[in-house]
């Protein structure tokens, strides 16, 4: 074997060896889904609706065309499976419930 092919090769090895810990580390554990807090049970007013229903990018905004009343100044009106449930943001209880009309 001539000295051009023995760099050349040593060369591919070299490269292909500092590749392969690059792509080994992007390489990440798939995250799997797990159920819902609510989706183990039936809310139902005086529960605590889960944290996330407590943010406002999760409210109900047209309420009004759904035929929903006015929510309370300190709630608002998100959808949580079949139903409309008005939520305290403060504490997260539910404080009206409304099936969803179809």
């Amino acid at each position: 074997m001539n000295s051009q092919t023995l760099i050349a090769s040593l060369a591919l090895v070299a490269g292909i060896a500092a590749i392969s810990p690059v792509v080994q580390a992007a390489e990440t554990a798939q995250k799997t889904v797990q159920p819902g807090a609510n989706n183990a049970r039936s809310l139902v007013k005086g529960d605590r609706a889960p944290e996330v229903y407590q943010r406002s990018e999760k409210a109900v905004k047209n309420w009004k065309a759904r035929g929903l009343k006015a929510p309370a100044s300190d709630a608002q009106w998100v959808q949580i499976n079949d139903k409309y449930m008005m939520v305290l943001i403060t504490s997260g209880t539910i404080v009206d419930v409304t099936p969803v009309e179809r």
